[in-house]
């Protein structure tokens, strides 16, 4: 009964994870042309989902839980979230001026370097080399979902430091300096999977050179 109640207890990070991919479609429905209140919705779901990140995360480094499955699906499930919202933004237009909530090329920028980074991981996966995020990695992610959050508002007047402007401004320049952040991140990921995957490859020549 107790080793059930571990394994149990050791399942429910990947549960909240799997939860968060639940939640997609449903931010992404409530997107459409969507009413204040809709907006309203999309944010509280989004903002949850983003909880259970943290929560997932915690949970499976106290209950010993933390795999290698877990640290794949974890950050797809927050890029695919992200991704997808920031499609859903970019088709919504504004009433007078007709502009998009968010422009194309930052929805492209966040696009190409989230592909290029799972690519990467999945790659290194498969050689049996898994390097976990990096510091300037966790701050692009929460930097990103504060800008996602705003930007789900638009035209929703907000106060920062004494200063009045909407949370879509306040969230297109989170968003810029999150792109910072995340090619960055890229960079040190890349050379970071290039320098792990060298060593292992060199352990494994040394390896068979021992056999012989």
């Amino acid at each position: 009964m107790h080793r059930f109640s571990e394994q149990t207890l050791k399942s429910i990070p990947n549960y909240i994870t799997y939860g968060r991919v639940i939640v997609i479609p449903l931010v992404v429905w409530l997107l459409i042309n969507p009413t204040p209140l809709e907006q309203w919705l999309a944010l509280l779901l989004f903002i949850l989902a983003g909880i259970s990140d943290l929560v997932d995360g915690f949970l499976a480094r106290k209950f010993g839980a933390v795999s290698d499955f877990g640290k794949l699906l974890d950050p797809l499930a927050d890029k695919v979230l992200i991704i997808a919202v920031l499609v859903m933004l970019t088709s919504l237009r504004h009433p007078t001026y007709g502009d998009s909530w968010v422009p194309a090329w930052m929805v492209v920028a966040v696009a190409a370097r989230e592909v290029w980074v799972t690519g990467l991981r999945g790659l290194a996966a498969q050689g049996g080399v898994i390097v976990p995020a990096s510091s300037s990695g966790k701050w692009k992610t929460v930097i990103q979902m504060v800008a996602v959050g705003a930007l789900i508002l638009n035209d929703l007047p907000i106060s920062i430091l004494g200063v009045n402007l909407t949370a879509q401004i306040f969230g297109l320049n989170l968003l810029l300096l999150s792109l910072i952040f995340s090619y960055v991140s890229a960079f040190d990921y890349t050379v970071r999977v290039l320098y792990a995957s060298h060593e292992k490859k060199e352990d494994h020549s040394e390896g068979e050179r021992g056999v012989h």
